[in-house]
């Protein structure tokens, strides 16, 4: 018991999490809802989400629209600092507005199939909850980016990004794979349609508990360089610092890169490979188990190599992972498709703890509500246009195949090669970089 004692005084997850300080509550308060709202994103978003909107009608290319609809609305993020910087006090503003958003669309995407009968009805009624739903989420998220970014300094950010990933990745995935294994036990019922609605339910309610959990940590004051916010001060403050630029047109491209599939590949593993609710979520489910076994080996890497080098040499080696993702179909997917996404996984971990404190790392100290808007909308800017073009060029090409090195290759199987080859020329961009991105010492 004393070894046990001696092991919990001097663990890490007691120094990030032992509600001793304002910070640590803070910091225990961030975990909670990260856990809390990842679970509500898995099940009512991702694989449970494309599923749901098949159920009802909605086919693979306005399932796509629906998927980028989000980051069209992410472009009110540039009102964020007008809204929020005058307000010395937001917690009740930040509050009130997650709360509306997560009701808008949950209960929205709950009851319009139930109100609306038509097709093209329920192609605008989704279209419509969902972008405002966005819509009031980006107008105040970046609230929250900069409240919280008090609980992580330097000295504790890559040992926070590693335990609180792989604490949430384990507990999301644990709910996600039990959800997946109930909707797959009633793949062929007509209530099928009924367990993914009592899904949504379900992640209405932990969305609500989320709001309750964010009320708690306390709230400092913001320092502010310009009395008056503008609109245009999102866009000129962030251009004015160089280090930061250059930060997020790296999260650009690794962004708009990752995302050429985003919008089909859920529908694309359903219906044309055939995979299960559960092949899926179970391959998701287990990237928890690579923080614990390699956050350390990431953390070391950070320490020796700083974070710009890390990310570099984890993302190059996914362009090989995409060639090999391409050549999956319904014949070997079981082991081609577990081999592919097992090594994203290893390679992920070191991606997400340093992607993660990119919008921090060249961070300035002042106004940071508009720097933090500039990040959400440039970031999701990529997104959106990653997602139209891969949408786009799905509808585009149809059913037909295009010949590669001597294959016969579908649209999706091309996005999938082009996500490869941007993510390796990103990398030795990255390399090259690197004097001009390494943060200044204070």
């Amino acid at each position: 018991m004393t070894g046990l004692m001696s092991v919990w005084r001097n663990s890490t997850f007691k120094r990030l999490f032992n509600l001793n300080s304002d910070e640590a509550k803070g910091r225990s308060c961030i975990l909670a809802s990260t856990v809390l709202s990842s679970i509500v994103t898995n099940i009512t978003g991702g694989i449970f989400y494309s599923g749901y909107l098949l159920e009802y009608g909605i086919t693979i290319v306005n399932i796509g629209i629906l998927t980028f609809i989000p980051f069209i609305a992410n472009a009110f993020s540039l009102l964020s600092p007008m809204i929020l910087e005058p307000i010395k006090k937001r917690k009740a503003i930040l509050a009130a507005s997650r709360a509306a958003s997560y009701v808008i669309k949950i209960l929205g995407l709950i009851l319009l199939p139930m109100i609306v009968k038509s097709e093209v009805g329920r192609n605008i009624g989704f279209a419509v909850i969902v972008f405002v739903s966005s819509a009031i989420s980006a107008l105040f998220s970046a609230g929250y980016s900069v409240w919280h970014i008090s609980f992580l300094p330097e000295s504790i950010r890559a040992d926070y990004f590693n335990v609180s990933s792989a604490i949430a990745n384990f507990i999301v995935g644990m709910v996600s794979l039990v959800s997946a294994v109930v909707t797959d036990a009633f793949s062929h019922s007509e209530q099928r349609i009924q367990i993914i609605t009592a899904l949504y339910i379900v992640g209405l309610v932990l969305a609500l508990l989320d709001v309750l959990v964010l009320c708690l940590p306390k709230e400092y004051e913001y320092q502010h360089t310009t009395a008056k916010p503008k609109l245009t001060d999102t866009v000129r403050l962030a251009f004015s610092q160089k280090k930061f630029m250059l930060t997020m047109w790296i999260m650009f491209w690794y962004t708009f890169a990752s995302n050429l599939t985003a919008s089909v590949i859920n529908v694309y593993l359903l219906q044309d490979i055939g995979v299960s609710y559960t092949f899926v979520t179970g391959i998701n489910a287990s990237y928890f188990v690579f923080f614990i076994l390699f956050g350390s080996v990431a953390k070391k890497m950070i320490s020796r190599f700083a974070w710009f080098k890390t990310f570099a040499f984890a993302v190059f080696p996914l362009f090989f992972t995409y060639v090999l993702y391409s050549f999956v179909n319904s014949s070997n997917y079981y082991w081609l498709m577990l081999i592919v996404r097992l090594t994203q996984h290893f390679l992920s971990v070191m991606i997400q703890i340093t992607y993660s404190n990119f919008p921090y790392i060249n961070l300035p100290p002042g106004d940071r509500t508009n720097y933090m808007s500039f990040y959400t909308v440039f970031v999701n800017l990529a997104s959106l246009l990653s997602m139209l073009l891969g949408t786009g060029f799905v509808d585009w090409l149809g059913d037909n195949r295009v010949p590669v090195l001597g294959r016969q290759l579908n649209s999706i199987q091309i996005l999938m090669l082009a996500t490869g080859t941007l993510l390796g020329l990103l990398a030795i961009a990255v390399l090259k970089l690197i004097p001009k991105i390494t943060p200044d010492k204070e």
